[in-house]
Formats: C-alpha cells, sequence, structure tokens
C-alpha cells in the first residue's frame, strides 16, 4: 500500500488483531472511534513532509521498533477523559511517557507542517498556553509532559454502553508500534505496517528429532534450576492424551483446540505427526517481563517461529542415529517402518537457519542436563 499527497500517517500503538486486546477493540468501540481504530496515540496524524516518503517512513517505524523492548502495561480500567471513554492505566508507567516522547521526536523529520484548517481544529477546545507552545513546535498540544496515554472507545460526547465486552483478564502488552493510514480526508484510518519492539527476555526454541531427549533433558532443567530463577517452561498444549511418561502435556481434543486457536491463545502453532500442537500465548508477557522463556518446538516451525520470534534462540539437542533407534523402539509407539522414517526425515531435515547452541545427548542424563543449564545462565554467541 502506498500513500498520495493527501494522506496523513499516525504511530500508534494497536494491540495485536488476534490477541484478546485486538478482539475487545473489534466490538468495543463506539462513535467516532470507530474512524480512527482501537489504538493509543504515540505521534498524532500528519501529511508526510516534501522529501520524504512512505517507504522511508516504515522503514524508520522498524528501525524505532528495533532499538527499544516490549513490556507490559500495568492493569488497565474504563475512565471518562473529557468528553469521551477510554481505557488508561490504573497507575503511571514511565516506560510509556519515555516511548511516546521518543516516537514525537524520531518521526518529527516526516511531519509536514500543519495546514490553517489542521490548526483549527487542534483548537476547537480551548488549550493553554504551554499546549499553544506544544502545538507550534510539534504540530499537537498533547504531548511531553501533556500526554495522557489512552486507547479511545469512544468519540466525543459519546457514552460508554454498559453491554460492552468484560476486559480481557491478559495484560496488555506494548509489544510493537503500527503506523496508521488515512488514504484521504475523511476516511478511516487503517494499520498499514505493525514494527514489533524486541523482546525484554530471551526465548530459547529447543528442537531436535523424536528420540533425542528434549523432554527429559527440559524436565531435568527444571528440577534442577534454583526456585528464584527467572525463566519460564511453556506447557505445550497437544491433541493426543497424557501417557503419563513422555512430557506432561495439556490434552486436548482437535475441537478444544481449533477453539483455543481461534480466540487468539497460541502464540506458535503447527501439525506433525497427526496431532496438533501449541505454545499459549502468556509466552509474549513473560517475554516482556524479561524472563528466560523455553518452548519446546518443531523444527518444521522454525520458520514461522522467527518469523514471530525473530530474536529466538534455537537449541539443537541430538543423539546419535543408533541411541535415536533404540530409544524410539523403547517408546513402543510406533512400527519399525514409522521409525525408519522418522530416521530418514532426521537426516534430510537439519533446522533453518543459525543454530545458537547444540545439547549431544548420547550418555547420561545429568550431562545433558548440565550443559542446559548453562545455556539458561548466559548469554548465547550470535545473540
Amino acid at each position: 500500500m502506498t500513500g498520495s499527497a493527501s494522506s496523513r500517517y499516525a504511530v500508534y500503538f494497536a494491540p495485536a488483531p488476534e490477541s484478546p486486546w485486538g478482539r475487545f477493540g473489534k466490538i468495543a468501540l463506539a462513535g467516532e472511534a470507530r474512524r480512527y481504530g482501537f489504538h493509543a496515540t504515540l505521534k498524532a496524524p500528519f501529511r508526510l513532509r516534501e522529501g520524504t516518503s512512505f517507504e522511508e517512513l516504515l522503514g524508520a517505524a522498524d528501525a524505532f521498533a528495533d532499538s527499544r523492548t516490549a513490556f507490559c502495561l500495568p492493569p488497565m480500567k474504563i475512565a471518562r477523559l473529557d468528553d469521551f471513554v477510554a481505557l488508561v492505566p490504573q497507575r503511571a508507567e514511565p516506560r510509556l511517557d519515555a516511548l511516546a516522547e521518543a516516537c514525537v521526536r524520531e518521526f518529527e523529520r516526516f511531519r509536514a507542517p500543519p495546514t490553517v484548517e489542521e490548526l483549527a481544529r487542534r483548537r476547537r477546545r480551548p488549550l493553554t498556553s504551554r499546549q499553544e507552545a506544544l502545538l507550534a513546535a510539534w504540530g499537537y498540544p498533547y504531548v511531553m509532559e501533556e500526554f495522557r496515554f489512552h486507547l479511545s472507545l469512544t468519540g466525543p460526547g459519546t457514552l460508554y454502553a454498559p453491554s460492552s465486552p468484560a476486559l480481557p483478564k491478559a495484560p496488555l502488552i506494548v509489544d510493537a508500534i503500527t503506523i496508521f493510514q488515512e488514504p484521504e480526508p475523511g476516511a478511516s484510518f487503517v494499520p498499514i505496517h505493525r514494527a514489533r519492539l524486541r523482546a525484554g527476555g530471551r526465548l530459547l526454541y529447543v528442537a531436535g528429532p523424536s528420540g533425542a531427549g528434549k523432554d527429559a533433558i527440559l524436565g531435568w532443567a527444571k528440577r534442577n534450576l534454583p526456585e528464584d530463577a527467572p525463566v519460564a517452561f511453556a506447557r505445550r498444549a497437544i491433541t493426543r492424551a497424557r501417557d503419563g511418561v513422555s512430557e506432561d502435556h495439556e490434552a486436548l481434543s482437535v475441537a478444544e483446540f481449533e477453539a483455543r486457536l481461534a480466540r487468539g491463545e497460541f502464540a506458535m502453532a503447527w501439525t506433525a505427526n497427526g496431532h496438533r500442537y501449541g505454545i499459549g500465548a502468556e509466552i509474549r508477557e513473560w517475554l516482556a517481563r524479561g524472563l528466560t522463556v523455553v518452548v519446546s518446538g518443531s523444527r518444521e516451525y522454525l520458520p514461522h517461529a522467527r518469523r514471530e520470534f525473530p530474536d529466538l534462540e534455537v537449541v539443537l539437542v541430538t543423539a546419535s542415529p543408533e541411541v535415536l533407534r533404540e530409544r524410539l523402539a523403547g517408546r513402543g509407539r510406533e512400527s519399525a517402518d514409522m521409525i525408519a522414517l522418522r530416521l530418514e526425515r532426521t537426516d534430510r531435515f537439519p533446522p533453518a537457519g543459525r543454530v545458537a547452541a547444540e545439547v549431544h545427548n548420547d550418555g547420561a542424563l545429568d550431562a545433558a542436563g548440565q550443559r542446559f543449564l548453562k545455556l539458561l545462565s548466559k548469554e548465547m554467541s550470535g545473540t
């Protein structure tokens, strides 16, 4: 999508559309708020300055986001602000103010001077002398110390309907900035580019062939980590019954899995060996809180996971073909032909992209577990 000379752009915070808060916004907006979409303003709408381009704006958004980390907001509440209704944090969050000020300054080079009509719109409400000065300097009166983070639910004079949906229980995570566009005057603003902020924590994506012992190593690490270690292990949801021997996953029916996927409750989801696998969306919160998050993933899904989480670190668990064959046979879940197919697939399917570390698991579990614990406690090479 490209713009015309009359297009306006804005830098907003907007929850991911598939998240609980994104779905809330789709049905909660009323009045004029629908034209602007569910968002919080970081840099108010502007036309592009002569000499700048749409492509440069998107590139600047990516560079800006890549230099900042995601964070969780305090619990949200519904409040009346002047003559409209919005969601606001229940307590102050200095990182919000810092992010908004940085956006105002960073994207100022793209803002064309406002027209007389645009200035008149900004002055529909009486402005203080300080707000007038901010309007003159930045094209918007509610920036810097006048900034109030909010996600509008209504336009001016529109009451918030009591039947509106309940607020999601999931925390609201500031994990991206989004460029919105008003294609022509009076048109609705639409999101055109979402630039993800860097994760505050580390995401270890543990992959390896069946029989390499991923589950055993992760279980050993859980048991031997200090209780106060800032590490969270994601529990997988699988459309397979628990057998009491392999991983302690959450067993779901296919219908239950698909319903949760449709509600945006998975950060990752894939199909393998006739079953559906999912990693809960709560890992985004854990990362935003600065935790090291460990997920047991699929090698085939790795390219998709990298697109969603570009900073993930791959830990490859391996074992010799002889050990893999012995372990697979010992599980008693597959025929000799199926085991042979698995081993063939292991030979011809290396994990995509950079591998941060490898844990060879041919010998004693304690040795492999200790190697994995070292990975949890230090930064890996290449990250």
